[in-house]
């Protein structure tokens, strides 16, 4: 077995982790961050390509929740996790929503003002903004529909960069953690060990001594590993993160809560041509339902198109020549369902069943019959049902028609976003981390990643995260240091 040593370890290097390296070896900490996947630049396969999911995605993105509906879910499997694979898109949560999680999770020195602050830097750090060349023909498309019917909808703004090139247009790139955070870490004197897998920490009473691992080389060969610390910053996420802990033996509360935006997609036809992969995915959303629902623009290549139409489409082969009026549109809701994670024996994956219970189901048939309401005032044609024997719609009034409560054995429902499966904060009845992501069980463990976040932001939370885990860190480097 091999041994590696450090003062502070960083399990994952996804947003969580790279804030967290960042900050501690900028203070001064000796940090060793280990990831499972490798380092791969952001470019370094095309995005939403087969390519990009062996490369990039645990189990190529073919991970499933068990429950009365099966949620397919995505994660990052490479060296700074999902902010490599995701749309990058930048919210702030909402301010109910912060003032929510302090009272109801009892979180100290939770202050939405000196939230926003930190909302701020986040935005001055990482790059976050709108399209300077004005959007895409698809949000351009669906900001029509949303104006006919008088909702709120906007542009949502990015982690990405943007420069004019010497010809007059524009480049852009996408401010991954690889492209910001990442460099900044190694440039402090992180250390990064790819192709690591945590099995599992052992402990002395409170205390975490060191983790047990596994390295796998570029080649495919397997080797033992042990690696102490003094401290320990798990952030793997909301899946990955409560697995570990669990196969430690750390099971009060963790994993109990996991929480996500379930989603539907549908695909839908124009007579006008509005999918131009040359803009990458649309960036529009409507605000009007935030944020219980949100409704936005898929990425709507030919096989993407191609799943979310459903098996009764007839001429699928000829529709899909004409893919440029074609686009695949979503709902998502702010899922109440909390599911579980759980180790296996043998198996290296978890178990994570999670329910969606009837309200989701009922907010996401609110969000389709929306959706489609906006997609027809848009001047779609022609809505694929987004149940698996649904007939193709024509018509906004023949939506009336379809079932009022969905068919839990027809819909595919999909996530992008799992979190809160160790919620922070002081009620130790809900709470599995305090205030600030330290374990409430353990002296000398932290977790700063997705799970601490008390429940739904409504929002696509990379944002949140990057936040509350840079707020936890500057309290353990102010207590921590002279």
């Amino acid at each position: 077995m091999a041994r590696l040593d450090c003062d502070v370890l960083v399990v994952g290097s996804g947003p969580g982790g790279a804030m967290t390296s960042t900050l501690l070896s900028e203070a001064g900490f000796d940090v060793l961050m280990v990831e499972e996947g490798r380092h791969h630049s952001v470019d370094s396969s095309k995005s939403y390509t087969l390519e990009e999911m062996n490369q990039k995605y645990r189990n190529g993105g073919l991970t499933s929740t068990l429950g009365n509906v099966n949620v397919t879910y995505i994660e990052g499997k490479c060296v700074g996790g999902a902010s490599e694979i995701n749309a990058a898109l930048y919210h702030r949560p909402l301010a109910e929503t912060l003032e929510t999680w302090r009272r109801d999770f009892q979180i100290d020195d939770f202050e939405v003002q000196d939230l926003m602050d930190q909302f701020e830097t986040i935005e001055g750090e990482l790059g976050v903004s709108t399209r300077p060349m004005g959007e895409s023909p698809a949000s351009q498309l669906f900001a029509r529909g949303a104006e006919t019917l008088g909702w709120k909808s906007r542009e949502i703004q990015r982690f990405w960069k943007y420069s004019k090139t010497p010809e007059g247009g524009w480049r852009s790139r996408r401010q991954s953690m690889t492209e910001t955070l990442i460099p900044r870490s190694l440039a402090a004197g992180t250390r990064l060990e790819t192709g690591v897998r945590v099995h599992r920490i052992h402990f002395q009473g409170e205390h975490a001594l060191y983790a047990e691992a596994e390295r796998t080389t570029e080649d495919g060969r397997k080797q033992r590993l042990r690696i102490g610390f003094n401290k320990l910053f798990v952030c793997a996420g909301a899946v990955q993160t409560p697995l570990v802990l669990r196969r430690s033996g750390v099971t009060h509360g963790v994993g109990d809560t996991l929480q996500m935006h379930p989603m539907i997609r549908f695909a839908a036809r124009f007579p006008e041509p509005m999918n131009d992969p040359t803009w990458g995915v649309p960036v529009h959303q409507v605000e009007q339902f935030k944020p219980a629902i949100t409704l936005g623009c898929s990425h709507s290549s030919i096989p993407h198109v191609a799943m979310w139409m459903n098996r009764l489409v007839p001429d699928k082969v000829a529709r899909l020549e004409e893919w440029p009026h074609l686009g695949v549109f979503y709902v998502a809701v702010a899922g109440k369902g909390m599911g579980k994670v759980r180790p296996l024996p043998v198996f290296k994956h978890p178990l994570v069943r999670h329910p969606v219970l009837p309200e989701d189901l009922n907010l996401l048939g609110e969000g389709l019959s929306r959706l489609a309401e906006l997609v027809f005032a848009a001047g779609a044609t022609e809505v694929y049902s987004p149940f698996e024997h649904g007939e193709t719609i024509t018509h906004p009034s023949a939506w009336d028609d379809l079932p009022q409560t969905l068919p839990s054995d027809q819909i595919s429902v999909s996530t992008i976003h799992l979190f809160s499966s160790l919620p922070m904060g002081e009620d130790l009845a809900r709470c599995t981390v305090d205030s600030h992501g330290k374990l409430h069980s353990k002296s000398n463990v932290w977790i700063q990643d997705a799970s601490v976040l008390p429940t739904s932001p409504g929002v696509n939370p990379q944002g949140t995260i990057l936040t509350l885990v840079r707020r936890n860190v500057q309290r353990f480097i102010d207590q921590h240091t002279g």
